[in-house]
């Protein structure tokens, strides 16, 4: 399974062009495998128990694999100019020349013939994997003289980020991240064009002045779904165009939102409405008015791409944007909430229950565990990314989802006022003064963005992508669980209006809402506890 990633991640190389950051992926991969190796030499040495030699073996032989991976990218001329990295250590230096010089690249069937056999060898790897991420840091801060950013690409990747520190995010986070991807030098972006455009693009996203689909938005679905494809080290799964076209529909996803979605545009006849015909109105013009932005020169950020790459690229991002009906989901979901809480009228969630099948459904129906990454199979899990990513608050730590969730509820109350008023509707789908806040996140966490996550995190432990996965612990579940058991918790013992400091616009009781939060973290403590303990004496 390892040979069949690294065929993949190879055919997906655009040569000579080999990334420095691909090259950190791979020693990422390196040094995972050396952490294992460091506990079994641990459990040697401390308690001298015999190890499985089987375990050594295997270790041993991923070690190989991914090792000959290396030096196939490194022996290239390009790359070995681009990955030039000074190490003081007279013993590094020593074995960066002997792994990757001229006579080792000679011989390439060397380093796949070559056995395990040494701890001191991939602790060194290690090593230069460290100095490689540093060089990759400075050179991120080198190609952008004339741009001044309040943070760096390491920020950005950290699951605690909160975007709403930062005014006019998409500033920093697109420059950033599109060069963290290797996407500016590889389609030959200009810097100061790739500075317009996300001006322009957070200027979109403002034009309605929505409270919550704004640039703000955007820009931390752009983050998150950076973060997924790193931390899960997928980019040994997807092609560079694959990756530039998840993170450009990430960035233009909502743009141009006006704050209302499709249900309302549709009933008032707005211009939206009547030039897509009804059909899939807002998710259609996020697109068009995205390329419709590429076509001014002054924002065409992809004018060096190939005319045929550029084909599929479009076609991939009006895709993923179209695919998940991302602003109509979450009304729907909403709705859905109230449904199974009989708050509400009854509402067809054909839609939704769609959307949860197809991603409950798609990986996990096959008869083997050798499942190959196929075309579908990627796309399928780009979709499901940037779905994730675009109701990934919920799983975010509570300081952060609290305030988004604020802002969508405003948003819907807003639109729910504009239903009253303007076409005079007896029952708004949001009512600011009946809506009980705490239920729509219960229901909203439970049915929507847990069985998302449990199905991603579920797709990214996967045979097929075991090797590529550098994470054991994925960073969003114990969020999800505090979140949810502090509405619990809210819901049991306290009325709607009691965490409410203002009702229009919405603003919650966070001083006493954090109380809630401290007691369900207690609780999810003491039941981890009592697992625990139930496990030990059961095994």
């Amino acid at each position: 399974m390892s040979d069949a990633i690294t065929r993949t991640t190879v055919e997906h190389l655009d040569k000579p062009e080999y990334s420095s950051l691909i090259t950190v992926n791979l020693l990422g991969r390196l040094r995972s495998t050396t952490e294992q190796v460091r506990n079994v030499q641990a459990v040697m040495e401390e308690e001298g128990l015999t190890v499985n030699a089987k375990t050594l073996s295997n270790i041993g032989n991923s070690l190989d694999g991914i090792l000959c991976s290396l030096v196939e990218i490194l022996s290239d001329d390009s790359s070995q100019s681009e990955i030039t990295v000074n190490v003081d250590n007279p013993s590094i230096s020593k074995w960066l020349e002997s792994t990757f010089s001229s006579k080792q690249r000679s011989s390439p069937s060397s380093s796949s013939t070559k056995k395990f056999d040494s701890i001191r060898t991939v602790i060194q790897a290690s090593k230069f994997l460290n100095a490689l991420q540093r060089q990759t840091r400075l050179k991120n801060k080198d190609i952008f003289p004339n741009f001044k950013f309040p943070i760096d690409i390491d920020k950005l990747t950290k699951w605690d980020y909160c975007i709403f520190d930062y005014t006019q995010p998409f500033l920093f986070t697109i420059p950033l991240i599109f060069q963290a991807h290797d996407i500016i030098n590889r389609y030959h972006i200009d810097l100061d064009i790739l500075k317009n455009f996300s001006r322009a693009v957070s200027d979109g996203y403002n034009r309605f002045q929505p409270v919550y689909h704004n640039a703000t938005h955007g820009a931390d679905v752009l983050t998150t779904t950076h973060l997924l494809i790193t931390k899960a080290n997928l980019m040994n799964i997807f092609s560079p165009l694959e990756i530039c076209a998840l993170l450009f529909s990430a960035a233009i996803h909502d743009y141009e939102h006006p704050g209302l979605n499709n249900a309302y545009l549709i009933k008032v006849k707005s211009d939206l409405a009547l030039i897509y015909n009804d059909h899939n109105v807002l998710e259609n013009h996020h697109s068009s008015a995205a390329f419709k932005l590429l076509r001014d020169k002054r924002y065409n950020i992809f004018s060096q791409m190939d005319t045929n790459q550029f084909k599929i690229f479009r076609q991939l991002v009006i895709s993923l944007i179209n695919y998940f009906f991302a602003a109509e989901l979450l009304h729907s979901s909403f709705l859905f909430i109230y449904e199974l809480l009989n708050i509400h009228r009854r509402i067809d969630m054909a839609n939704h229950a769609s959307l949860i099948e197809r991603l409950s459904t798609y990986f996990f129906f096959q008869e083997s565990k050798q499942i190959c990454v196929n075309e579908g199979d990627t796309k399928t899990l780009l979709h499901m990314i940037l779905h994730a990513a675009d109701i990934s608050n919920a799983a975010k730590p509570w300081p952060i989802y609290i305030k988004s969730s604020e802002k969508i509820m405003e948003e819907f109350f807003v639109q729910g006022d504009l239903e009253r008023t303007q076409l005079l509707e007896e029952k708004p789908t949001f009512c600011r003064d009946t809506t009980d806040f705490a239920a729509v996140q219960i229901g909203f966490i439970s049915h929507i963005v847990q069985p998302t996550f449990d199905v991603l995190g579920k797709v990214l432990r996967m045979s097929a992508f075991e090797q590529a996965l550098l994470i054991n612990d994925l960073p969003w579940q114990i969020n999800l669980n505090i979140n949810l058991q502090t509405w619990l918790l809210v819901s049991k013992e306290m009325g709607k209006m009691d965490i409410l400091i203002s009702n229009n616009p919405v603003q919650l009781n966070h001083e006493l809402l954090n109380k809630y939060v401290e007691r369900a973290k207690e609780l999810i403590e003491q039941k981890t506890q009592h697992n625990s303990l139930l496990l030990s004496v059961t095994s």
